[in-house]
């Protein structure tokens, strides 16, 4: 039998691939639904359903932050260092604060699994149905982004911009075949079903990682839309091995 380089040949019968069917079966984890969980230092007293409430009670805008390892710039930067979560998903990778000076409540996801995304925006329902407005940030790798020119290219973070509450106009839309993404993508959609206003932006980065040189543009976005943050970003880097040259 002849075959073409790079040809892809099926077997005539799944009997070849039971085996390996069962396998993936096997390995398949039964979904736990994800439930908010209040932080360790809150009041021992304080159920769930009361921290909820209380980040409810007056008008406030909805903040969601996503990205891999972006918990400790939205703490120093954004909350300034001295805030601790009200609650936090099941998960551990989605925590939820609370900034009343500010009339606003950050959340902030580090979630990679593309299957908890939906359940996420589910959590966030409350927030998505009261906030006055909805604002997602989501840092992506610069090289996901198709069709980006060669200026965006030798910048160390470009943003893109969707949806009808975008305020900044000088950042540019988000252009297909580029999509929106992640837990970004389920608030925005929910807004949009429920005929609410929200803006998505979109930072790609060449590194995953903010440090200061990268968290400039983030934070002028920040200022540009009304939201609050420090003038500088500075990554504190920690020693984590003992190797000595």
């Amino acid at each position: 039998m002849s075959l073409n380089f790079g040809e892809i040949v099926e077997p005539s019968t799944r009997a070849f691939w039971d085996d390996y069917d069962e396998e993936e079966e096997g390995d398949a984890k039964p979904f736990e639904p994800l439930e908010w969980i209040v932080f360790s230092e809150q009041d021992a007293n304080t159920t769930e359903e009361t921290e909820i409430q209380k980040t409810l009670t007056a008008p406030f805008r909805l903040l969601i932050f996503e990205g891999q390892k972006v918990n400790s710039f939205v703490v120093t930067a954004i909350l300034k260092g001295n805030k601790s979560p009200v609650l936090q998903l099941s998960s551990g990778t989605v925590c939820l604060f609370h900034v009343p000076a500010e009339r606003l409540v950050v959340c902030v996801s580090e979630e990679i699994d593309p299957n908890l995304f939906g359940h996420i925006t589910e959590k966030l329902e409350p927030w998505l149905v009261a906030a006055e407005s909805v604002t997602t940030i989501s840092l992506q790798p610069a090289v996901m982004y198709k069709g980006a020119t060669e200026r965006e290219l030798e910048q160390v973070c470009f943003i893109k911009s969707l949806g009808d509450a975008v305020t900044d106009r000088s950042v540019g839309k988000l252009e297909a075949p580029n999509v929106l993404t992640g837990v970004a993508a389920g608030a925005v959609g929910y807004r949009k079903f429920h005929l609410k206003p929200a803006a998505a932006y979109g930072c790609y980065v060449d590194s995953v990682v903010i440090d200061s040189v990268s968290a400039e543009p983030i934070l002028r976005l920040l200022k540009s839309i009304g939201l609050p943050c420090a003038e500088r970003y500075e990554l504190k880097f920690r020693n984590t091995s003992n190797l000595y040259m």
